[in-house]
């Protein structure tokens, strides 16, 4: 006991240091990690970027004000060059850069007329009834987890001035989204932790009648995830969307194993001395806590192979934190169960939990196994209408400002992101012997239903022609010839070029078209991918095109990450029944618990299905999560039986089993699953739905390591004894 009682002082004595750390704990959203893995597609990207130069940007959308005043104009004037000299913006345009460069800042009605009198600026920096404009910031953030947070940390500041004018504001694009899903995805992780840990704590406390067990448990259960934290910070890494639930994971999974070495203490303590009961609560629960944190870390190692590096980092520290709390439980539970100390519990019998529901599946084994079959079938069946989608707009709340400034922008405006296209030509782009299939390939795209319009280096052409003659509207066309043509961009001034050097390259004979899309939703998104590379494909010979763009990235990186977590699921099935093998060292236990673990990860995606929850980054994570919890209540469950394979008739040994440990695998999985359910509370749909899904899994995984392994045992193993 010294030896380990001295490594139970160290944990704590680490502890202390290790609550710094997890006080730098910080939440890093970036576009870039969220990318995958394809590298044809993502060379394109940055072959796209070095060509052309950022697609990701921050429109601010001024609604309700008097947009054509000069005093509001130059309010907005002001605000713009203060947006323009925020570190990452490289451009600012829109409505009061034009007045302000076109203009001189003078003659409001010239502007008026400028902006609304041909569809140059609709749908882009004005709307189309011309009582809403937009202030375009191209943003390049620097590569820091920090970068985007502070460039909208500037322009919420430079836009407030605006309000004052009377005008009602608001932020779309993705550096405004991925800024509001880091900050909220920090608080709400943080508030729904707590919320979470408060509730599973009154439950255990209420169940097991004791303070001094729920302390017991609690401390244990919090080192392990302060120690994992830490390791998290300490190897440079911070949390995201995903890795946000890794707390609450790690608690629950900890509680699992302490919960059974004190019920197994308690019991032992009615009839022995406080350290020999440690010892044998020990005896009794190491090698299934081992195990099960064995066959729950392998199963979550799996995520190591995913192509994003958020899953990955999720995988490899719940691999890591489920060890760590296997070495707080065995090395520091048992010291401060002596210290404490842990009270016996009422009567050797430990009737805590007792009645005919206990042995269920031993007394009605085939209606169990019935009841287990019907729901599989269930699930197999729900399973097509599981959606693989993914709407980062849903993680919010419908009545959050970012939801709501996200509809306004799409219902009055424009659109929030860019598809690109690059296209290349035949001959140069001012050549109008190519004009007509550029037009062409335009209309297809613009066709879509969530395409504000699509920006062309042809509407520049058709500007400079309408100012050419006067600024006459009727004029906004395209110039007879390629030498009027030339002609025109020859008076283009260095600002003018900058902007056309963003839309041809230098030689003319790539262009890119930018399709302005109004729509979050992933499987819309993928159609209009599949109408424009259709399009593409219908051009002209000599003429050919690829799709690109940062969004695309992002779905290309969701579909790789749900396919290779699907594959990795079946490895992570495999690794764990094979750890199970070795473990129990009996095949016939090791098939037994196939059904129990499967069908936790049914009942999930079931769940998924008949509530529309999406698949997606975040609840494909629920998976893996599902098959840790199942893995510890069979585990447990499995070892106990095995324990007693020598002693009495089959079922004699069953009861025994369940009896030892039956209950704590009830007041496990109670107070988890209040802990998870009080995740629901939370505004972000992603904790939300890990509360709602893993919370159903562990009930259903209960159910299974309660009743459905008897019951299995028992029809098919009683005859020949369990070997």
């Amino acid at each position: 006991m010294k030896i380990r009682d001295l490594a139970a002082v160290l944990l704590l004595v680490m502890v202390i240091p290790a609550l710094f750390f997890v006080n730098q704990v910080r939440v890093d959203n970036r576009l870039e990690r969220w990318q995958g893995s394809n590298p044809v597609e993502a060379q394109v990207y940055e072959d796209f970027k070095k060509t052309f130069g950022s697609d990701e940007f921050v429109l601010i959308a001024l609604w309700d004000g008097p947009l054509f005043e000069p005093e509001a104009l130059d309010i907005m004037v002001e605000v713009a060059e203060t947006i323009e000299r925020i570190p990452g913006i490289i451009r600012v345009q829109g409505l009061p850069v034009i007045y302000r460069d076109l203009f001189g800042g003078e003659d409001a009605e010239a502007l008026k007329e400028e902006m609304t009198s041909t569809p140059f600026y609709r749908d882009l920096f004005i709307s189309s009834g011309g009582e809403t404009t937009a202030i375009v910031a191209t943003v390049a953030p620097p590569n820091d987890p920090w970068g985007r947070r502070m460039i909208m940390a500037g322009i919420r500041e430079a836009v407030k001035p605006l309000g004052a004018a009377g005008f009602t504001t608001g932020l779309v694009g993705s550096t405004a989204l991925i800024d509001t899903l880091d900050r909220m995805s920090e608080t709400e992780s943080q508030r729904a932790f707590v919320v979470a840990l408060v509730m599973s704590l009154l439950a255990l406390a209420l169940l097991s009648q004791s303070v001094r067990v729920m302390t017991v448990a609690a401390a244990c259960a919090a080192i392990a995830v302060i120690l994992t934290i830490a390791m998290v910070v300490l190897t440079g890494h911070t949390l995201n969307m995903i890795t946000s639930v890794l707390p609450a994971l790690l608690w629950v999974l900890a509680l699992s194993g302490i919960i059974h070495l004190i019920r197994r203490f308690r019991h032992h303590r009615v009839d022995h001395g406080a350290d020999q009961a440690v010892q044998m609560a020990l005896s009794d629960t190491t090698r299934p806590m081992t195990l099960a944190s064995i066959t729950t870390a392998a199963g979550f190692l799996s995520l190591v192979a995913a192509g994003m590096e958020p899953v990955r980092e999720l995988g490899l520290f719940a691999a890591v934190g489920i060890l760590v709390s296997l070495a707080v439980n065995l090395l520091l539970g048992p010291f401060l169960i002596r210290h404490l100390p842990v009270p016996q519990a009422a009567t050797a019998a430990d009737p805590e939990f007792h009645g005919r529901w206990l042995h269920l599946g031993s007394s009605r084994p085939r209606t169990v196994i019935a009841v287990a079959l019907l729901l599989v079938l269930g699930a197999l069946a729900g399973l097509p209408f599981v959606q693989v989608a993914s709407n980062p707009i849903g993680f919010l709340p419908e009545d959050h400002p970012t939801s709501v400034d996200y509809r306004r922008v799409a219902q009055s405006l424009g659109g929030f992101y860019t598809l690109e296209v690059i296209l290349n030509l035949p001959g140069t782009w001012t050549d109008p012997a190519q004009w007509a299939a550029i037009d062409t390939i335009v209309g297809d795209i613009g066709t879509s239903p969530i395409v504000a319009r699509v920006i062309s280096p042809l509407d520049v052409l058709r500007k400079l022609h309408q100012w050419d003659e006067a600024m006459n509207p009727s004029a906004y066309r395209l110039p007879h010839s390629l030498i009027a043509a030339e002609a025109l961009l020859e008076n283009l001034d260095q600002e003018g070029w900058e902007m056309l050097e963003s839309l041809v390259t230098g030689d003319g004979t790539t262009i890119r078209l930018s399709a302005i899309v109004n729509e979050m939703d992933e499987l819309k998104f993928l159609n209009l991918i599949e109408q424009t590379r259709q399009a593409l494909g219908e051009m002209p010979t000599g003429f050919s095109g690829r799709v690109t763009g940062q969004v695309l990235q992002l779905v290309n990186a969701q579909q790789t990450l749900i396919t290779s977590q699907l594959r990795s699921l079946g490895l992570a099935l495999l690794v764990v029944f094979t750890v199970i093998a070795i473990g129990l060292r009996s095949a016939r236990l090791t098939a037994l618990s196939v059904l129990p673990n499967v069908i936790p990860l049914l009942a999930a995606f079931a769940l998924m299905a008949v509530a529309g929850i999406t698949l997606d980054a975040a609840t494909i994570m629920v998976a893996s999560i599902a098959l840790g919890i199942a893995v510890d209540d069979t585990v447990h469950l499995l070892v106990a039986i095995s324990r007693e394979e020598k002693n009495g008739a089959a079922t004699d040994r069953l009861h025994h089993a369940l009896e030892h440990v039956g209950p704590a695998m009830v007041l496990t999985t109670v107070a988890a699953c209040i802990g998870f359910f009080a995740l629901m509370t939370s505004a972000f749909v992603p904790i939300r739905s890990f509360g709602l899904l893993s919370g159903t899994a562990m009930i259903v995984a209960l159910a299974a390591g309660l009743w459905l392994v008897p019951a299995l045992l028992v029809s098919f193993f009683r005859e020949r004894g369990i070997e």
